[in-house]
């Protein structure tokens, strides 16, 4: 496989996931440094993906502490894994913007707005799930954007493992790593 077939797999892929629902790659941990410099890890969804500017977004609770975090650092990775295809992209990022969706917010059908408008912010402690009280009349449901500044791959195979890295500095241009 060449490097450049590499590279446009990758986008293909998470192009991929914004169209299909079970694609692997729709769902991806978020790594992000906590305040205390430890990391913090959590499963996002894929919300847009442009390929010609290696930009991806999430949306979030603007209470949310990787909203936090990512205010204090803007650096983060992502972490891709298609279990039947044993491929592994891992995507380091800087988070380019923050938007506020209010416009969208409000075409949310109401079970997807509940999702940004508990009363206690995200990472409160409950007596019980049932007993969190939402308030419609608020949105916290915001945008984040982030920049690809470089890609590993790695395709684990018989006989052989194919690793490769491509970065923003080298105009995606590629190298292969041992794996």
């Amino acid at each position: 496989m060449t490097l450049e077939n590499i590279l446009i797999d990758c986008k293909k892929q998470l192009t991929g996931a914004l169209n299909h629902k079970k694609h692997p790659f729709r769902y991806f941990t978020l790594a992000s440094t906590s305040k205390d410099g430890t990391p913090s890890l959590r499963t996002v969804v894929l919300r847009e993906f442009c390929a010609d500017e290696f930009s991806l977004t999430i949306f979030t609770d603007a209470r949310s502490k990787k909203v936090e975090e990512f205010k204090i650092n803007k650096w983060g990775k992502f972490l891709f894994y298609d279990t039947s295809r044993l491929v592994q992209i891992i995507l380091h990022v800087k988070m380019i913007e923050f938007i506020d969706l209010n416009n969208d917010f409000k075409l949310l059908p109401k079970p997807s707005k509940k999702d940004y408008t508990s009363i206690p912010k995200p990472g409160t402690k409950i007596q019980s799930p049932e007993k969190v009280k939402y308030d419609y009349s608020k949105d916290y449901f915001r945008k984040i954007i982030f920049q690809a500044v470089n890609l590993e791959y790695l395709k684990l195979a018989r006989p052989t493992h194919i690793r490769a890295f491509f970065s923003y500095e080298d105009k995606w241009k590629g190298t292969y790593l041992v794996p």
